[in-house]
């Protein structure tokens, strides 16, 4: 039995296990809901591990930078893309890559941020209704999934970011009505095309959690989220990242506690939207890079998410011309040793999968994926 396979058949062992521990909420135990499978691509299962590519400050070849990225994220084994889609048909040329999820950033900004006037909201509605509709209408005989949301909702709401003060409640009240629409905008859409494989989600994006979990300020996470039909939450995890992996484990429940019930959705709903630290706060040292990166991934993994994605492939911060270094390939064009990490991750995770199937004619869920990929990188890999 190879080394990949005994470690994901010794993930299967130990699951119930690992559930009974994590039930530490009777109404939040963990369900075994798959995110929905690839049917014209057999060997598809929920990576769960990815990277993502926004603004790069560099490129190699003369591809747009993103494309370039993208390109490399594949190369690496990746199925997961994260990228910005200011219009759809910017994501045509990368659904015939072989990515089976796509997390995008569509129509992030603040123009509803003083209320939504009646063309606003026909707008919006409109680009989001037939944004969904063309995904699952162009795209469903691929099978992919695609999750439709924006950048980090707090500063939407903390335009100042000053994390002193409380959300103002005027722009709460706007980005809840905000939500609402884009959310009827996609559900109607749903409802109205005949779609079999292809699935669009909605997210909303946290980034200030633990300012209303510690410190009872009003934020996204506490403020909006409980008044919204959103189908998962993406958490940029910044601010607990470098916290015990308990705390990390009890803060995504509080994310996800806030949450209403959804049904045909997982018990647990919020992914890992971005994480990770740069080159710079490494002190240039590309091992502790690896180490310390590793040691983040893990703790989200520990509980289980749908998604844990790195920020990101190429840097796209540069202060007083220097690169920070929030990469996996740097500015001269050299993979970091987390590049090589993650790459023979991605190796790993097929393997495992094509030997299950092999085994037991089934691909592992994401929650068997996340603990795999958590015990793996725990290990520093397959012995």
């Amino acid at each position: 039995m190879s080394p990949t396979l005994r470690l994901l058949l010794g993930v299967f062992l130990l699951f119930p296990a690992i559930l009974t521990a994590q039930k530490n909420r009777p109404a939040q135990q963990l369900e075994m809901t798959p995110l929905p499978a690839v049917p014209t691509m057999p060997d598809a299962f929920p990576q769960v591990v990815g990277t993502q590519a926004f603004g790069p400050a560099y490129k190699f070849t003369k591809d747009p930078a993103v494309l370039e990225a993208a390109k490399g994220i594949s190369a690496m084994g990746s199925r997961i893309l994260k990228i910005d889609a200011v219009s759809g048909g910017q994501l045509t040329p990368y659904i015939a890559m072989p990515f089976t999820h796509y997390v995008v950033w569509y129509r992030s900004n603040d123009a509803w941020t003083k209320g939504l006037t009646p063309e606003l909201r026909r707008r919006e509605y409109n680009a989001m209704y037939l944004f969904t509709k063309d995904l699952l209408t162009r795209y469903d005989a691929t099978g992919k999934t695609f999750f439709i949301g924006h950048w980090e909702g707090d500063w939407y709401l903390l335009p100042d970011k000053d994390v002193k003060k409380d959300a103002p409640s005027e722009r709460i009240a706007a980005m809840i009505e905000w939500f609402a629409l884009r959310q009827k905008a996609v559900d109607d859409a749903r409802a109205e095309v005949p779609y079999t494989k292809c699935r669009v989600y909605t997210y909303a994006e946290v980034n200030r959690v633990r300012d209303a979990m510690k410190d009872g300020r009003q934020r996204m996470v506490n403020a909006v989220l409980p008044k919204l039909a959103v189908d998962f939450v993406s958490y940029s995890a910044y601010d607990c990242q470098l916290l015990p992996a308990e705390e990390v484990r009890a803060t995504l429940d509080y994310v996800n506690a806030q949450l209403p019930p959804k049904a045909g959705l997982p018990a647990k709903r919020v992914f890992i939207g971005e994480c990770g630290l740069s080159w710079k706060a490494c002190g240039g040292d590309g091992a502790k890079h690896e180490q310390r990166n590793r040691e983040i991934l893990t703790k989200f993994l520990s509980w289980k998410p749908a998604m844990v994605l790195f920020w990101q492939y190429y840097n796209n911060e540069v202060v007083a011309g220097e690169q920070v270094g929030f990469w996996l390939v740097d500015h001269k064009n050299q993979k970091t040793p987390l590049h090589a990490t993650l790459t023979s991750l991605f190796a790993a995770q097929e393997e495992a999968a094509r030997e299950l199937r092999y085994k037991t004619r089934r691909l592992p869920g994401f929650e068997e994926m996340a603990a795999f990929s958590e015990n793996w990188l725990t290990a520093g890999g397959a012995r």
